[in-house]
């Protein structure tokens, strides 16, 4: 039975960030400002307890990086 939350300090995931519909589809590029790539918690992307934040903020990373090698033919 859930009695109540913990505080700010406890907290795992937080919400808010860059909505996802600010990003081109299927990229984590801007659609505002060509070249810039976001990924992990600055997205407004939360998933529940058991390390899927994380996975998000790892895959999101080496995605970003990829997409961003690919834009500037690295």
């Amino acid at each position: 039975r859930i009695i109540g939350t913990g505080t700010f300090a406890q907290a795992q995931v937080c919400a808010g960030g860059i909505p996802m519909e600010e990003l081109c589809p299927g990229s984590t590029m801007s659609r505002l400002h060509d070249g810039l790539y976001f990924a992990g918690e600055i997205l407004d992307v939360d998933g529940i307890c058991g390390g899927y934040n994380l996975h998000f903020a790892w895959a999101s990373g080496y995605e970003s990086g990829v997409q961003a090698a690919e834009q500037t033919g690295r």
